[in-house]
This record gives structure tokens, C-alpha cells and sequence, in this order.
């Protein structure tokens, strides 16, 4: 497959969404506000009630009626005494009868009595010394201090829609409706592998020519703060039956099956060949670097899709696709709202070495200035090394068909993303 068969990185989004949009069936269930951290709404939530559900008071005081302040010609309170004539402290509203041209000590939060519509400050009142009235010590505004009824929200009104991510005020806000819990979208199952006879696990010794397994870590992570329910497919060697056996048992297990290395072109890469005996391949090269050996497709089983994203071996290219394209697909599956990817404008700080043909993500550092934002590279650009994510701020993007970059010249750079931290 040439360059010009490489599906720019936008291409291949727009299609890997698609094709699950039109495959995938949503589905939710009810779970305790107790249970709802980071998950996503199913639902619309309506408010069942006004809120408040009744006037209160924002501040410990004195309610009133306004127009029995007796006022001058030029806007002054004329010293006038309210006795005064009960009290509504919160949980134990007043419950006489008002009486005109008195007043009612309040205290915030609670209710205010029926004939009141405004509420005096207690620093702004003089009191009488026996306690038992009050004089106004600064002219106050008609509604002072009253929280009226259906300020905040309208019975009925929309407080949450379908898609919100609810996090702790969302839930806090689903509380003060009496709301105890809610539908969301169900968490989907996610199976993670890695393939390569060279490659071994963390803890057991090296033989020569071995390397660690860090991608299944990594991945693991990110898919858990995802909200994902992940499980750890293991390592698998480079032979055809070995992966057709495994394959075949997760992706009738999980949603979503994502595997690193074995999808380039070498004599051992053997993920493309078996994903097209199995099921589909959607597609295969995306025109990035890093990340082109990328591919997208799926296993059906009785009826069920698993999609399957085979990402590369190397560990920065297995971060940067599964940045691009798979973190956009698992959101969407999750019944998040697309992400729209955040570019800021920049500098180039330092020439920049490209080659036509593929979008070019290198790792840089940022340094926003009085000017504005510039980036320089943050060391080694290899694909091998996780240590030049860790001291990159993000990436700076050049573009597909561009060539080397000067000095000085404008570039975008896009900022790392916090589930890597």
C-alpha cells in the first residue's frame, strides 16, 4: 500500500464513527447516585419541582414588607421602629399570621413568611434594648436578600440532558432534586492483548533479544479512567492460531477488543490476515506519524459486534493512535459527547525536520510567552521511547502535506491529554 492509500487522519476518524454508528445499540441501566461518578446519562432530567420550592431567605436578618417602610422625599428610611413579631428559622418556618408594618427574624435558608418580600441584613438594624423591635439603620431594595420560588429552576425545566457526564456537581444537583438514581449508559467491556514473541512480562527475567511489555499497562489505564470495564487479555505469541484462539474468545466476551503490534508488514505481523479470516477490516494505514500501521474492524459472533482496534507496537505510537482514533470511538460507545480536539496556535521555537505525506505529531515543550505560544522538541523523536511523552507537553501537528519547518513559522500544537499523567 502506497502513501496515497493512507487514509489521512480525519478520514479515517469520520469513517471509524460512522461505521460504528450505524452498528451499535445503545444500552443503560439505573443505577444509585452512590454508584453514577463519571458515568454518563441516559436520560433527561426534568426537575420534579420549583427551586427553591419556596421563597427563603439568603441571609440571617429580618423579613418585611416593603412598602410599609415609611421613606422621606429624598429616598431616606425615616427612623421607623418594626416590632417585631415572630421568627422562621430554617426547618421551623413562622407560622402566624404576618402582621403589618412588623417584622419577622429569619435566619438564612429559612422561609419567608406570607405578607414579607424583603429581608434587612441584621448589621444594617439597630435593635430596641429590651430586644423586642428593630430600626432600619440603611435603606434596603424592594426584594432584598429573598431567594423567590423557581429562581434557580422552573418545575419542569431541563436540568440535565441525555449525554451529560456526571461528575460531582451534576450529582450534587440530581440531589437536591430528590432525585436517588438515575439511567446511564452501561459501561462498555473492553479487552486488551499484546502480540510479539519479543516481548515479556513485567517482574519475570529477559532473555536476550526481549523487551517489557508496557503497552497493556498503559492502555489498561487509560481505558480504566475512561470508565471502561477492562479486562487484561494477556500476551500472545506470533503465530496465526495462537491470535485466531484468543481473538475469537474475547470478542465474544467483550465490546471492544484492542491489541498492540502485529498490524505492520514484517514476516511476524499477522493481526490484519486473522482479523480478515474472523470478520472485517475496515481499514489499514492511517497517513500519521506516528501510528500508521493502525487497524480498524470487527468480529461478529451470534448476532454481536466486537470492535477490534489493532494499534501499533511501538509505545508511542501505541499512545498516539489510541489518542486519535480509539479514545474518540470508546467515548461515542460510551454515549459521551464528541470532544471537539483542542489546537492552539503557536510559534516554532526551532526548525522542525518533515517529510510531505503524513500528518507529523512530535513531541514537544510549550512555553506560552508575552508574544504567545512557541514549542520546541522535547528530545528524542522515537517511537520507542515512553520518556518522550513523559517530558512532552503535547504535540505539535504538521500538517500532512507539509514540509520542513523553519524557525519562527506558525504551527498548532495540541495539548497532552490528562489521562496520560
Amino acid at each position: 500500500m502506497n502513501k496515497a492509500e493512507m487514509l489521512p487522519l480525519q478520514v479515517a476518524c469520520d469513517q471509524l464513527l460512522n461505521t460504528i454508528a450505524a452498528q451499535w445499540s445503545f444500552r443503560h441501566e439505573a443505577v444509585s447516585l452512590w454508584d453514577a461518578a463519571d458515568r454518563v446519562l441516559a436520560e433527561d432530567i426534568y426537575s420534579p419541582f420549583p427551586v427553591p420550592r419556596e421563597s427563603n431567605s439568603a441571609m440571617d436578618g429580618y423579613a418585611l414588607r416593603f412598602s410599609d417602610i415609611q421613606q422621606t422625599a429624598g429616598n431616606e428610611t425615616v427612623l421607623q421602629w418594626f416590632p417585631l413579631s415572630g421568627q422562621s428559622v430554617a426547618g421551623h418556618a413562622f407560622n402566624g399570621d404576618f402582621v403589618a408594618g412588623s417584622a419577622i427574624r429569619i435566619t438564612t435558608g429559612a422561609l419567608v413568611p406570607a405578607g414579607c418580600d424583603t429581608v434587612v441584613m441584621q448589621e444594617y438594624v439597630e435593635k430596641s434594648p429590651d430586644g423586642s423591635a428593630i430600626r432600619l439603620k440603611t435603606m434596603p431594595a424592594d426584594g432584598d436578600y429573598v431567594r423567590r420560588q423557581g429562581e434557580e429552576l422552573a418545575q419542569g425545566q431541563l436540568v440535565l440532558p441525555k449525554g451529560t457526564m456526571l461528575g460531582p456537581l451534576q450529582l450534587g444537583l440530581l440531589a437536591t432534586l430528590g432525585i436517588a438514581s438515575c439511567q446511564v449508559f452501561r459501561k462498555i467491556r473492553v479487552a486488551v492483548i499484546s502480540t510479539g514473541d519479543e516481548l515479556q512480562q513485567a517482574g519475570l527475567p529477559l532473555a536476550q533479544g526481549q523487551l517489557y511489555d508496557s503497552n497493556r499497562i498503559v492502555l489498561h489505564t487509560v481505558l480504566t479512567r475512561l470508565g471502561c470495564e477492562v479486562t487484561d487479555g494477556g500476551w500472545v505469541a506470533d503465530q496465526p492460531e495462537a491470535l485466531k484462539d484468543r481473538l475469537l474468545n474475547l470478542t465474544a466476551q467483550h465490546d471492544v477488543l484492542i491489541s498492540s503490534g502485529g498490524v505492520s508488514v514484517g514476516d511476524s505481523d499477522f493481526t490484519r490476515q486473522v482479523l480478515a479470516d474472523l470478520g472485517s477490516v475496515h481499514f489499514w494505514k492511517v497517513a500519521i506519524k506516528p501510528g500508521k500501521p493502525f487497524a480498524f474492524g470487527s468480529v461478529q459472533q451470534a448476532g454481536k459486534h466486537c470492535w477490534f482496534f489493532g494499534l501499533p507496537g511501538n509505545p508511542v505510537s501505541a499512545v498516539t493512535t489510541c489518542e486519535q482514533l480509539v479514545v474518540p470511538a470508546l467515548n461515542y460507545l460510551q454515549g459521551r459527547a464528541a470532544a471537539e480536539k483542542i489546537l492552539w496556535p503557536a510559534r516554532a521555537a526551532q526548525p522542525f525536520r518533515k517529510t510531505p505525506g503524513r500528518l507529523d505529531m512530535q513531541r514537544v515543550r510549550i512555553q506560552v510567552q508575552e508574544h504567545g505560544v512557541s514549542v520546541e522538541a522535547a528530545g528524542i523523536d522515537s517511537s520507542a521511547m515512553l520518556t518522550s511523552l513523559l517530558q512532552a507537553d503535547g504535540l505539535v501537528w504538521l500538517e500532512q502535506d507539509r514540509a520542513n519547518v523553519a524557525a519562527g513559522e506558525n504551527v498548532q500544537v495540541q495539548p497532552k491529554s490528562p489521562w496520560w499523567y
